[in-house]
């Protein structure tokens, strides 16, 4: 491989026709307000805690390093609401079950409520939807904090956590009347798989999109990359939802798809005799995460790395993972 004299990373929505190695970040790769405005909260949260006890409940953003750094800085990380009986609580920018919330008022802790205000779209849908007797289908992944605060705010029994049209049969045969809510880190495509099944089916379907357009943006500008790339990296924590996805859809159109959460995993290998580099990151991933991993192919290229200096291990690591 004869690299260029200079390789830069650079934010862009496409590729160029240059003969040279490109690195192209996505222009929106990274953190999106909530996620912005979360991790600030947690820092505030943590200077005026200083001597007291501070906790995030629940990881507050689906980024281990971002993590590390807030606990680094006196924020203990719980999942336990027992553990949590004084000082400060900063929840989670997914949101907390509506019981739990209550329960932390109760026991007068101090709350900083992180959650991401698209997630608390979710959450007051669903509860007009229970007072309104809607049987609710939420379009997601049962097993998500989101996904489960947004399921506490129903208040009903009667409600489907599902991503696949299969799991409608599993609905009541009584059932006409159903209301439809995304994850807000759902691919759109599935959101619409499932509306179109529940038009057949149902006869008053009530749909709302509560997929965040952070999240839509960032698939976008992922599929494009990937249908020209010649390898693509997707930084982000493997906890998270929204960069699974993005793994996913690059993972359709390049199957030279790598998941990093920093790049200290980069393996050079993967760009030996490659034109065209994408480098995309996760809504949870902070923006300067990203670019330094942008940076850092950039310099490896450039250096001559790539063709000379292969790690000591050869084996190239899963190009794809689930959350």
């Amino acid at each position: 491989m004869n690299p260029p004299k200079t390789v830069t990373s650079q934010r862009l929505d496409k590729f160029t026709a240059t003969p040279e190695v490109e690195v192209v970040i996505a222009p929106n790769a990274g953190a999106c307000f909530g996620v912005v405005r979360a991790i600030k909260l947690g820092q505030q949260a943590a200077k005026r805690g200083k001597g007291e006890s501070v906790r995030a409940f629940g990881a507050l953003v689906h980024n281990p390093r971002t993590i590390r750094e807030l606990e680094q800085s006196g924020v203990k990380i719980t999942d336990d609401p027992d553990e949590i009986r004084s000082g400060t609580v900063i929840l989670r920018s997914h949101g907390v079950k509506q019981e739990t919330e209550a329960e932390f008022k109760r026991r007068g802790v101090q709350i900083v409520d992180a959650t991401c205000p698209l997630v608390k779209k979710p959450q007051r849908i669903a509860s007009g939807l229970g007072q309104k007797g809607y049987f609710l289908i939420l379009v997601g992944n049962a097993e998500h904090p989101e996904v489960k605060g947004v399921v506490s705010y129903f208040g009903r029994p009667d409600y489907l956590v599902t991503y696949q049209t299969e799991d409608l049969d599993k609905i009541p045969a009584h059932v006409q009347k159903v209301g439809i809510v995304a994850q807000t880190t759902i691919e759109v495509k599935v959101l619409n798989t499932i509306v179109e099944a529940c038009r057949k089916r149902f006869s008053e379907v009530l749909v709302y999109n509560t997929i965040c357009d952070a999240t839509s943006v960032r698939q976008k500008e992922a599929e494009v990359l990937a249908k020209e790339a010649d390898v693509m990296v997707v930084v982000g924590g493997k906890n998270s939802s929204n960069t699974t996805k993005l793994v996913k859809i690059c993972k359709e159109f390049q199957p030279e798809t790598y998941w990093v959460e920093d790049k200290t995993e980069i393996n050079p290998l993967w760009f030996v005799n490659k034109k065209k580099i994408g480098v995309t990151g996760g809504a949870s991933t902070p923006q300067e995460y990203v670019d330094e991993v942008g940076t850092f192919i950039a310099e490896l290229v450039e250096s001559e790395m790539v063709a000379f200096h292969p790690p000591a291990s050869s084996a190239l690591p899963e190009a794809y993972g689930t959350d």
